[in-house]
């Protein structure tokens, strides 16, 4: 048995600062015995809790635990407790007072509300004080407002008041309240961050410093707006609009940036802020720890920053935000089911003090009526050719050749987060590697086929062999004056139609290098997807590179997606030709388009091209003087009458068959001019063989 006067002290043990340990143990005997958690701390076989039992001074009683001996504990506490509400005033925590404080001088808030947030971050910071919670066993929301009004002092009706939405407490997320389960007191309600109750009870600081887990501010970054050309046009109207809102101090400006990964996004928004003076902070996607961070505690973190910085001279940043902006797919097609939390989100757009700008990698997963609530929606592509190619120059450090710059620049694929992770790599090895170049490319192959893009060398073209003349394309019009008329004008749209080999998409290069401007070639199955309006998207991509490249832009194979309206079946047939009509109207530069088959092709279309011009096969004259460019290239110098004229009479032979021969023998060599004379005469045989007399174009 227990001595009946037994009496109690508290054995602080467990690194409660001495000012709080009196607060925390009133918070735990008055859950104890006003609130119930005595029936759970003891009970007819024995005490529970441990950490309790020690903080209680109960350690040599609960080992020969009685249950008579309950009567005397419990009066022991109630002592216990009389004795602590003697103290006057209750001493808490300097730092956190002082914080609370500086809060308070940023947002209104009531003393119950004051006093709520204390509570609360005592519950996250202290364990104990989360082990007395526990002896209440799992709350309701109404349970959870009864113990809060019970251990502070407060009407329910005030408690209640405190966790309703419009509250200043909830309004600006430092606490959040879990009204769909019951659970122990810690899981009921949720504070700023993860961090956010050590920060006020530890740092003397700022008090935005209290959420630098969960928002940081950002290094600098080199790059400038001079960095993205390609985004000049839209950088002309967010740049003043951003300065706009700033000096107004307008509520609910927000941008939104997307587009593929790797292609600047955050380095952009960097350079924004940069230019127009202001700090920058991220509302972080994962914690100190490198744990991610769960998208509605993104949001809650990022409404707790627009209350602390709304003083302040930054513009907030939130990356990957298809986390917590997004809907669902429901369905064999994937259509879009409700977002849930749009009207929530809705209202976060609308009442932001500090500019946001919103950064994801597809717009695909957001509901299209969030969309809409945003000032801008800006896509970030991958840099245009003559971009890419400089951050090649700048990244690869010597490491890479002029030809290996240009063949990496060709694949439109490659983002400026692939050159520079694999800049970093080959820094590493650079003394290490024999081939430099052959491994910078490979390096940059494998991400691409990691995301199921076309590798470098799928994409490259070419350049031109050098036989190549104009002179030898069989068509109606002299080429060169052609091309002379063209750079005259700087612009042209041409449709080059004709078999299969002739020429065209090699006259489209030929152009591009005597005017000494990029080439740049979309084929049909480059611009053919399988989204509804992906074929409209990529056409109008394509023209927009080619402005921003000052390229000479081909589509070959037009005729797979340039159909006649008149026959199409689908909607989507219609709107992609009209697409492709919009942009030729307003395309100023030079487009050429190739086709094999004339006839399918729409007719108000072949009315925006100022001249369609036929590619036939190579001319007796034109088939001969190929043949003696091409066999001086291979080293034959000899070259027998009987094959001149056997070459005179090949029928059906392009320029595309000395092409493939030309490609043969890098790994079947040709040395003489008979052996170069049969294998044009296979390929020739090939085509007669498969009946191809004629291609179906117009004569």
């Amino acid at each position: 048995m227990i001595d009946t006067n037994l009496t109690l002290t508290i054995t602080n043990t467990f690194h409660i600062e001495p000012d709080s340990c009196d607060l925390v143990a009133g918070w735990i005997l008055t859950m104890m015995l006003k609130l119930g958690g005595h029936r759970e701390f003891i009970d007819d076989r024995r005490m529970n809790n441990d950490d309790l039992i020690e903080f209680l001074g109960l350690e040599e009683y609960s080992d020969d635990y009685d249950r008579e001996d309950k009567p005397t504990i419990l009066k022991a506490l109630e002592k216990l407790k009389k004795n602590i509400d003697l103290i006057q005033p209750k001493s808490t925590c300097t730092i956190l007072e002082k914080n609370l404080q500086k809060l308070c001088h940023i947002i209104a808030l009531k003393t119950v509300e004051i006093d709520i947030l204390r509570f609360c971050i005592y519950l996250h910071y202290y364990d104990l004080l989360e082990n007395g919670a526990r002896l209440l066993n799992d709350l309701t929301t109404d349970k959870f407002e009864h113990v809060l009004s019970v251990l502070l002092g407060y009407p329910r009706s005030d408690i209640k008041e405190a966790f309703a939405s419009k509250s200043a407490l909830v309004k600006n997320s430092f606490l959040s309240i879990d009204r769909n389960s019951n659970s122990a007191m810690r899981s009921k309600v949720d504070i700023a961050s993860s961090g956010f109750a050590d920060k006020m009870m530890t740092c003397d600081d700022d008090i935005e410093e209290m959420i630098r887990d969960v928002v940081r501010r950002c290094d600098l970054t080199p790059l400038t707006l001079m960095d993205y050309p390609h985004l000049s046009s839209q950088l002309e109207i967010l740049v003043p609009y951003l300065r706009h809102s700033i000096e107004n101090k307008k509520l609910g400006t927000n941008i939104l940036l997307y587009g593929r990964p790797g292609t600047g996004k955050t380095e952009l928004v960097k350079a924004i802020t940069q230019e127009i003076g202001m700090s920058l902070y991220e509302v972080s996607y994962a914690d100190d720890d490198d744990d991610p961070i769960e998208g509605t505690k993104r949001l809650r973190a990022y409404r707790t920053a627009q209350s602390l910085f709304s003083q302040k001279p930054i513009i907030l940043m939130f990356d990957e935000i298809e986390d917590v902006i997004s809907v669902e797919t429901d369905g064999l097609f994937g259509s879009k089911k409700r977002q849930s939390n749009k009207g929530w989100i809705n209202r976060i757009l609308e009442s932001n003090a500090i500019p946001t700008i919103w950064i994801t990698n597809s717009v695909r997963s957001m509901d299209d009526a969030v969309v809409r609530r945003f000032d801008m929606a800006i896509e970030v592509p991958i840099p245009p050719k003559s971009k890419r190619r400089e951050i090649i120059e700048h990244y690869s450090q010597s490491l890479l050749s002029s030809k290996s710059i240009k063949t990496i620049a060709e694949n439109e694929n490659v983002a400026p987060a692939n050159i520079t992770r694999a800049a970093k790599v080959m820094e590493a090895i650079k003394d290490q590697t024999t081939d430099a170049s052959k491994s910078f490319k490979m390096l940059i192959d494998n991400t691409l086929k990691a995301q199921g893009l076309d590798s470098i060398n799928k994409t490259i073209e070419g350049d031109l062999p050098d036989s190549y003349d104009p002179s030898y394309v069989n068509t109606s019009m002299d080429l060169k004056k052609l091309l002379s008329g063209i750079e005259s004008s700087n612009s042209a749209r041409l449709c080059l139609y004709g078999v299969p080999g002739t020429g065209k998409s090699a006259f489209g290069k030929w152009i591009a290098r005597e005017l000494d401007k990029p080439f740049l070639l979309k084929k049909g199955s480059d611009l053919i997807s399988m989204y509804v309006g992906g074929t409209e998207k990529n056409i109008a991509n394509a023209f927009r590179e080619a402005k921003d490249e000052g390229a000479v832009l081909v589509f070959d194979e037009v005729d797979s997606f340039l159909q006649d309206r008149r026959t199409a079946k689908a909607s989507w047939e219609v709107t992609q030709v009209n697409e492709m009509l919009v942009q030729m109207e307003n395309y100023e530069g030079i487009f050429i388009a190739t086709t094999n088959l004339m006839s399918g092709l729409d007719q108000a279309s072949l009315r925006r091209f100022d001249l369609k011009l036929e590619f036939g096969y190579l001319t007796g004259e034109n088939a001969i003087s190929l043949f003696e460019a091409e066999a001086k290239m291979m080293g034959i110098n000899t070259i027998e009458r009987s094959v001149r004229s056997a070459v005179k009479s090949l029928n059906q032979l392009a320029p595309g068959d000395f092409a493939a021969v030309r490609r043969q023998s890098r790994f079947a060599p040709i040395f003489t001019a008979d052996d170069l004379f049969d294998r044009l005469r296979d390929e020739v045989a090939i085509k007669e063989e498969g009946g191809e007399k004629k291609m179906g174009f117009l004569k």
